[in-house]
């Protein structure tokens, strides 16, 4: 009774929360407040070619969303290298919150963002939002003191987790991974804290352990008092896949599949140039105000995460993760994955295959 009850806890949990996630859920959202500067869009639209002057595409107007997450990379330098512009788009950048997002994108007054598969629950509830492509895997680490004692996944049966949000990424990623030590969800006591303040609650004994989005748990390992017990960008079976997709309101999908494929082309480049040149783009981060980290540890990041973009391959990844959530939960027992998988899913695009 206890078993079933801590486990319908840990459900309704998810349901009820994973809405409240920080814009990107995923990938790195700080509680910034910097912004862009105002040469980012600006510069975009002011150096986009007109239809009349070139002969070229029409331009398309495209509002996109951030958190400030070091991960988003792909969409600062689809706007600083000028890929959207050389897919004829003419960019808006704006921060928001997951809730006016989802409003956003679900109306189509937001064209798209970067997400994660925690936005797959929100989908799952009529969230009208597809994913177009794959980005990258890595930004998701776990790490405990290494005062504690704890030295293994094994270890955390019984203990108090950290995490920045219930029923987000990094909850459900090691959930997954605690699943495969035998160990279930309910054995956890999750615990939630701001992404700048797990360090500080796991000094005051408040957790044993935290998993985080990047860069708040690399900074942690940074300071030498930590040890890393999981990352997506090392571990299987997370490395193979992706946690940062494209995503693009469904709107846009269904009234401009163009825009929508220009959009998914713009940011597959962009995360192919990221890969080549993490260096430049942790510079044009910190420079540009995009994220509040320092330039190196922005590139640090950067050049350790797994950049592969691509379309079949992020379809298949999707399809694990609905599986996943499914038999942890948090997708509802009755829903029909293939369905789930056709619904979230669009291909905007046959495949990406670099330049």
């Amino acid at each position: 009774m206890k078993n079933n009850l801590a486990k319908r806890k840990w459900v309704l949990s998810m349901v009820a929360l994973t809405m409240a996630i920080a814009v990107m859920s995923g990938c790195g959202s700080k509680n910034n407040n910097a912004s862009p500067s105002p040469s980012a869009s600006e510069s975009n639209k002011a150096a986009a070619p007109t239809q009349a002057s070139t002969g070229e595409k029409k331009i398309k107007k495209v509002t996109f969303a951030y958190a400030g997450g070091t991960c988003e990379a792909p969409i600062y330098t689809a706007i600083e290298k000028g890929f959207f512009k050389e897919e004829g788009l003419d960019v808006e950048l704006v921060q928001m919150d997951f809730e006016t997002l989802k409003s956003g994108i679900s109306s189509g007054k937001v064209d798209g963002s970067v997400g994660n598969f925690a936005w797959f629950k929100p989908i799952e509830q009529g969230l009208d939002v597809k994913v177009t492509g794959g980005l990258h895997a890595g930004c998701i680490q776990l790490v405990a003191l290494k005062s504690s004692g704890i030295t293994s996944v094994k270890d955390l049966k019984g203990k108090k987790i950290g995490v920045d949000v219930i029923g987000g990424g990094p909850q459900i990623t090691l959930s997954i991974t605690l699943k495969q030590n035998g160990i279930e969800s309910t054995d956890i006591d999750w615990r939630a804290y701001p992404s700048q303040q797990l360090t500080t609650a796991a000094e005051k004994g408040e957790i044993d352990a935290f998993i985080v989005w990047d860069p708040a748990a690399q900074q942690a390992l940074d300071t030498g008092n930590y040890i890393r017990l999981l990352s997506n960008g090392h571990d299987e079976p997370f490395k193979s896949g992706y946690c940062c997709y494209s995503v693009i309101s469904g709107q846009v999908t269904k009234k401009d599949p163009e825009k929508a494929a220009a959009i998914t082309r713009a940011l597959l480049r962009a995360a192919e140039w990221v890969g080549n040149n993490a260096e430049e783009t942790g510079k044009i981060e910190t420079d540009k105000k995009y994220v509040s980290a320092d330039a190196e540890t922005n590139s640090k990041l950067l050049a350790s995460y797994h950049w592969k973009p691509g379309v079949i391959a992020a379809k298949q990844s999707a399809e694990f993760f609905i599986k996943e959530q499914k038999t942890q939960g948090i997708l509802d027992s009755s829903t029909d994955e293939k369905e789930l998988l056709d619904r979230l899913f669009f291909e905007a695009i046959p495949d990406f295959n670099g330049h």
